[in-house]
């Protein structure tokens, strides 16, 4: 009697248990797990990532300005400081400067980072490479994929993907078509000119000693617009894996025609300080400064190559582009690839070169 009194117990014992574990089961939200996909990063890695993401660190800045133009802003919960000193991404998102800031000189702050309750993080190629930076977000769990890119072909390559993170495949599409077009029309005009009618052409990258070599997307940009780049031609540089220098007797050495630069402060610089007052270039005020607008259209990290190129083709060779109206053009541009409605002073700015990217 005693032993099936027991084994009644029992019974009743495992059958309560089950019914617990079922009716667990049945009041779990259906929903509560995430889907995922699977897409191939800018370094060939196949990554998990949520189907959708809604919270997205930035933590390289082109990957916040590409997702600007895919109209994905507002996804954005993590940016390097130097996108708070985008005038048009302030455009975008008007509390850009309360936006968390985990990524300071090359590290992650993951505390910062895990206050922001990411859901993705978009990085560059080099922070990938450093493998305390990668362990920080692997320990943490948080999905990540590379954005980055050193070329043409490779932004191209960095757009496509960053659509296809974020189900903008179109649109992504589209920006690449708008860019080759733009590159293609450009060529079409300039193709023809023989080497003694190009200027050849000094570029400085932010700072003034600072300059392109051989292959990278600066001077891509600058063979597209069909100027002689004198650091592409040979001499004296230092490369390391973020800067090209040079130095000042070098660019004494290449005499350029003209000088084209990132930055408001290096063409002032230049034009007035005396040791530069020797060149050719600053002696006839041939100085320009490139247009800053969504990004530095000059610098190596721009996703606005294109719009440099037709800039820089249509200061050196006006006789070619005179049907092209460049305030109009950057107007229409930003419309349709940001969404934004420019005033003539805004289009003014950003063709200056001054006054779109706020001082440090």
């Amino acid at each position: 009697m005693h032993k099936k009194t027991s084994l009644l117990l029992c019974c009743l014992l495992m059958v309560t248990l089950l019914m617990a574990i079922s009716s667990g089961c049945q009041n779990q939200n259906p929903t509560a797990a995430v889907p995922t996909k699977t897409i191939v990063d800018c370094l060939n890695r196949e990554v998990v990532i949520p189907a959708d993401p809604q919270r997205v660190a930035c933590l390289y800045a082109s990957t916040a300005h590409i997702m600007a133009m895919l109209g994905q802003e507002a996804k954005i919960v993590g940016i390097p400081n130097g996108i708070k000193r985008d005038v048009l991404m302030a455009y975008k998102r008007s509390d850009i400067g309360a936006i968390s800031v985990p990524f300071n000189d090359g590290a992650i702050n993951i505390e910062e980072l895990l206050a922001t309750n990411t859901d993705l993080v978009l990085l560059r190629q080099s922070t990938a490479e450093n493998a305390g930076e990668i362990e920080k977000l692997n320990k943490a769990g948080i999905p990540w994929v590379v954005i980055d890119y050193a070329s043409l072909e490779g932004l191209q390559k960095a757009i496509t993907i960053t659509g296809q993170v974020f189900n903008q495949d179109e649109r992504a599409a589209g920006y690449n078509a708008f860019l080759q077009q733009t590159l293609t029309l450009i060529s079409q005009r300039v193709s023809g000119l023989p080497e003694s009618a190009r200027p050849r052409v000094y570029h400085a990258v932010n700072e003034a000693a600072r300059t392109d070599r051989a292959g990278d997307l600066c001077s891509q940009i600058t063979a597209a617009a069909g100027i002689i780049n004198v650091s592409t031609q040979g001499g004296s540089l230092i490369t390391d894996a973020e800067k090209t220098m040079t130095t000042l007797e070098q660019i004494y050495s290449w005499n350029p025609d003209a000088i084209i630069a990132n930055d408001i402060n290096a063409s002032k610089y230049m034009l007035t300080d005396p040791k530069w007052s020797g060149l050719k270039a600053v002696a006839e005020h041939r100085v320009t400064t490139l247009p800053v607008g969504v990004t530095r259209w000059g610098h190596p990290g721009s996703m606005e190559p294109h719009m440099a190129a037709l800039f820089i083709a249509t200061t050196f060779y006006p006789d070619l582009f005179g049907d092209v109206d460049l305030t109009q053009t950057v107007k229409d541009y930003y419309q349709q690839w940001f969404d934004l409605n420019l005033s003539d002073a805004d289009v003014a700015a950003i063709l200056s070169g001054e006054g779109m990217r706020l001082a440090k």
